[in-house]
């Protein structure tokens, strides 16, 4: 065997074809990832790492791997030295398992050049060696599997023939069937079994997975079990008469029946490693929960589809491969459908389409892309439809803070998907909603100034407007105090908190200083003064206290003013105005992880303070590195746009505006007399179940401006600011602080799942592209040129002398 092995090592590299084939192969994948712009070319997409050369080699292998096989079969056939070989003391298996190695080997050969890619990008990288090894080493074990089925079916094809050229166009046909044909008819309109079938016999179905770093069983069984039956076929071809025994038959149908059933068996058990840095494809456990709950089929209809620049294609591939991995747990199968809405072409019912998609809450958003003449705009769709159960919800993916770069935004994109899918199951499961409430009596913002938070949560909560005497008997899962202006008498105070003593949540957004914005509208100046809201002692008791000041910021929104002089026409300009500070939500939580800036105005500050040490405390809101405090009462001044405070006054840093309180309170009626207010003492309940509350030091942040002059009242989008134009993340920020109080399961945390930024180093590439393009083009080639020549020298020395 060994004998046999080595003479197809031997006779492949004394072969000027051979070598061909391999610098042909080289020459390809160095153009692609190198020089050719495109999807696969490795400083184009900015991004450090190899997965272009993951995604190209099964193409390329449908050519080389041929090239290599074409010869072992046919050209024994062709010279009549097979019958020489069937006659030698080897077994069939033997025999063939010795040219299957060889060629083998010889794959892996022509893949030895390739890890100067590897060594380019590790050089790259910014910061050097950023490139994910994990990942790079598990998908180069996944091209060497993919090599074993590619050689077995080049073998295959090769004893079936005497004809080398037959060999191998028959060898890289039957490749390209198993690659992507069995996925073309899976994708077709056909049943669900038979989906399954095809995709399950797809090459590519199981090699994506570990293409990205991720070693599953189930996708290795494959690849062995698909390849040894390749094999043992071959064996059966080049002994064809001793099929004509009864005995010969049953063990030909009764291995290869075998070995399928065992592959199928196998299906249904899930053993993965994931070998990427961060082990971005693993699942959470709160998510493989979730999937098992599954009581009928998922229909994940993506329109991220069509030509899209690297990073919409990264948010693409790891949808893709999440789902993938989702199905894997599920109970009930999840499928994906792609589908691209500018396919249709019929332009009426394709716009028709387009609506009802951003209706439905996909949105479309424009990219600037390169084409051959010049830059162009297109639309895309980064998002899904997904239906369960006669209902279907819509899923973004896509990321977007205007005050980030791109690349944190595709970055930030990839660590929701696995939250933003699982977080969909949960609505789609879901059989009841929760009930929120909004405290009323106090002179809290009435339904119009909360309307755009309370339509953006509708879809999820039950929503209730709710005086604090009637939460005794209430089924209320979470209260919101949303910028309350009376004082708290003792009675609400007390319902308020038995009401979190029951187990209740609460979001506290309270103004402590109060700005008459009338006074400031109709002149220069005016003043602000503490909010004594009576409720600074039970805050005290639950571990806050609220600071009567005002902070200001030089990270802050801009307004418009009047800058003209006396007796000209007015002219409005933009200027900072620091007393609305744009706050920093906390990075590291899962509340407030990528989230653009909170929009304030006349925001105060918060400390946390020790009262309880069963209850956990993190700010989740803050101001920047750059703003400081004043007192109230003090005055306010629109003069300070023309005389602004010294710039070395901003000296404080991240002075915190809301916080996160979670574990079990104490009441802030625990031996306190409470006849007077109507409640027995023996009926007070003294410590809470676990809950959990957010305290924000500013009320206006949910209120959105409204309109009273139209009929209905006209509401703004809360956060929009009319100088920029922009949208801030004060909806956000609430939605998921209200989701995370309402979240049972733990679904937030995946949130706050972090995944580093693997980038190429832009400026070394710019002044050092040539170098590192063509290094990567010529030097695998020179390498095997060299190799060659030294070999057949060392043979033909070797050979004369013998």
């Amino acid at each position: 065997m060994y004998s046999l092995f080595k003479k197809e090592i031997k006779t492949f590299l004394g072969s000027l074809i051979g070598y061909l084939a391999i610098l042909v192969f080289l020459l390809v994948t160095g153009l692609f990832l190198w020089i050719f712009p495109g999807n696969y070319n490795i400083p184009e997409s900015g991004y450090a790492t190899l997965q272009g050369l993951f995604t190209l080699a099964p193409w390329l292998y449908l050519f080389l791997v041929p090239a290599i096989t074409m010869r072992m079969f046919a050209d024994e056939k062709r010279s009549g030295t097979i019958e020489i070989l069937l006659t030698r003391p080897l077994a069939d298996f033997q025999m063939v398992m010795a040219k299957f190695l060889a060629g083998l080997v010889l794959v892996v050969f022509s893949l030895l050049p390739t890890l100067l890619y590897f060594l380019s990008v590790y050089w790259l990288g910014n910061p050097v060696g950023s490139i994910d090894t994990g990942a790079t080493w598990g998908s180069f074990m996944g091209l060497f599997f993919l090599a074993t089925i590619y050689v077995a079916i080049g073998i295959f094809a090769s004893s079936l023939t005497d004809n080398q050229i037959v060999s191998f166009i028959f060898g890289m046909s039957l490749s390209f069937i198993f690659y992507l044909g069995f996925e073309f008819v899976a994708s077709a309109e056909v049943s669900y079994l038979l989906e399954q079938l095809f995709s399950w016999l797809s090459i590519n179905d199981h090699y994506l997975s570990i293409s990205r770093g991720v070693v599953d069983m189930r996708d290795i069984l494959y690849f062995i079990g698909m390849a040894f039956l390749f094999l043992y076929g071959t064996t059966l071809i080049l002994r064809k008469g001793k099929l004509r025994t009864t005995k010969a038959k049953v063990r030909a149908v009764v291995i290869p029946v075998v070995v399928l059933l065992v592959l199928a068996i196998s299906s249904n058990f899930l053993y993965r490693i994931d070998l990427t840095a961060e082990k971005r494809y693993s699942l959470s456990e709160v998510s493989k929960q979730m999937v098992t709950g599954l009581e009928g089929p998922v229909e994940v209809e993506l329109y991220l589809t069509g030509e899209l620049e690297p990073g919409l294609r990264k948010i693409q591939n790891e949808v893709l491969e999440k789902i993938a991995v989702l199905n894997a747990y599920s109970s009930a199968p999840i499928r994906v459908r792609m589908f691209n809405p500018y396919s249709i072409g019929n332009i009426d019912k394709q716009e028709e389409l387009i609506d009802d998609l951003v209706n439905k809450g996909v949105p479309r958003i424009s990219f600037r892309h390169k084409t051959e003449q010049g830059i162009a705009s297109k639309f895309i769709f980064p998002g899904a439809i997904i239906r369960y159960q006669n209902k279907e919800l819509a899923v973004n993916f896509l990321k977007n803070n205007p005050y980030t770069s791109y690349e944190n935004n595709f970055n930030h994109s990839v660590e929701t998907i696995e939250y933003e899918l699982v977080n969909a199951f949960r609505k789609l499961m879901r059989k009841q909603k929760s009930v929120l409430a909004f405290l009323q009596g106090h002179d809290e913002a009435n339904q119009y100034e909360v309307a755009d938070i309370a339509r953006a949560l509708s879809s999820d909560f039950e929503i209730d407007m709710m005086d604090a005497v009637d939460l005794k008997d209430s089924d209320v899962d979470i209260l919101v105090i949303a910028n309350p202006q009376k004082q708290f008498p003792e009675t609400s105070k007390i319902a308020l908190d038995q009401y979190l003593m029951k187990g209740g949540k609460l979001i506290w957004l309270i103004d402590p200083v109060q700005v008459s914005l009338d006074s400031l509208s109709k002149g220069f100046q005016t003043y602000s003064f503490p909010n004594d809201l009576n409720i600074g002692d039970q805050l005290f008791r639950y571990g806050v206290r609220l600071n009567y000041e005002l902070l200001q910021d030089v990270n802050c929104i801009q307004i418009r003013v009047n800058t003209a002089a006396p007796g000209n026409p007015p002219r409005y300009t933009a200027n900072p105005w620091y007393y609305s500070p744009l706050l920093t939500p906390n990075d590291d939580h899962p509340i407030s992880r990528n989230l653009n800036w909170v929009k304030t105005e006349f925001v105060s500050s918060l400390d946390t303070v020790s009262s309880n040490s069963t209850i956990s405390k993190e700010v989740i809101l803050s101001t920047s590195p750059y703003a400081r405090r004043i007192k109230a009462p003090s005055s306010v001044s629109l003069a300070n746009i023309n005389n602004p405070p010294a710039r070395e006054l901003f000296t404080q840093s991240n002075i915190p505006v809301g916080v996160l309180l979670e574990g079990v309170f104490t009441s802030n009626y625990k031996n306190r007399m409470v006849e007077t207010y109507g409640y027995s003492s023996a009926d007070i309940i003294t410590e809470s179940q676990p809950t959990q509350m957010i305290v924000i030091a500013d009320g206006g942040m949910i209120t959105n401006k409204v309109n009273y002059s139209t009929n209905p009242p006209k509401i703004q989008e809360l956060g929009f600011d009319e100088v920029s134009g922009q949208v801030f993340g004060n909806k956000e920020f609430l939605i998921n602080a209200i989701s995370y109080l309402d979240d049972k399961q733990g679904i937030m945390q995946l949130r706050g799942r972090s995944l580093k930024m693997r980038l190429l180093d832009k400026v070394k590439l710019r002044e050092e592209a040539a170098f590192w393009k063509w290094l990567n083009v010529l030097l695998p080639l020179l390498l095997v040129i060299v190799f060659a020549l030294v070999y057949n020298l060392v043979r033909k020395y070797r050979y004369n002398r013998s």
